[in-house]
């Protein structure tokens, strides 16, 4: 069987990126932005691009506490990082959801953002 997706609870460059692209995995889930994460999503799209989706690149702590605006900007970059030169594909979501809590009034206006800047690019 080959695997679908390769799942990661620790950073990824801890492991040979190589090596996990040879396994044929065709999807990451999720990469992460540093300092949470430990590679940047235009590094990974770059090398490896071509042959996985890419999964992630935004950070649950960054939509529960960043104003819209910052945020947006975080969007912005995850968008055209995810989406820029040759690729399978790229699915904007957050690293990690939050469990058991009561989400804030900022941190819905910040999914809210998310759509709006992946219906921007229609």
């Amino acid at each position: 069987l080959r695997p679908a997706v390769k799942h990661f609870e620790v950073r990824v460059a801890d492991f040979q990126l190589d090596e996990i692209v040879a396994t044929g995995v065709v999807a990451l889930d999720p990469i992460e932005p540093p300092p949470q994460g430990d590679v940047s999503l235009a590094y990974v799209r770059e090398k490896y691009g071509r042959e996985l989706t890419l999964f992630g690149n935004l950070e649950a702590s960054d939509i529960e506490n960043l104003e819209s605006e910052a945020f947006r900007g975080k969007v912005r970059q995850a968008l055209e990082e995810g989406t820029g030169g040759e690729g399978r594909g790229f699915v904007l979501m957050p690293s990690a959801c939050p469990y058991g809590r009561k989400l804030s009034a900022r941190a819905m206006r910040n999914y809210e953002v998310m759509i709006e800047e992946v219906e921007a690019l229609s």
